[in-house]
């Protein structure tokens, strides 16, 4: 077998195999309880990136059509 083939091989098998799952994740509640304010910037974020972009092409959808 050709070194070149040799090399990649060598260089391309950690690629191919999957690292073992990391050890430190828990499962559970957090010993810390969230704040209110905590929740509502949460809350907040994960409505303005779902919502947002339907509620932006809504607003504009007069836009869209004049390009027709």
């Amino acid at each position: 077998m050709p070194v070149a083939a040799l090399v990649a091989r060598s260089l391309l098998r950690p690629l191919a195999r999957p690292s073992p799952a990391p050890r430190r994740l828990a499962s559970g509640s957090s010993p810390q309880p969230l704040g209110s304010a905590e929740s509502v910037v949460g809350f907040t974020a994960m409505f303005v990136s779902c919502l947002g972009p339907a509620a932006w092409v809504l607003a504009h959808l007069d836009e869209y059509r004049k390009r027709e």
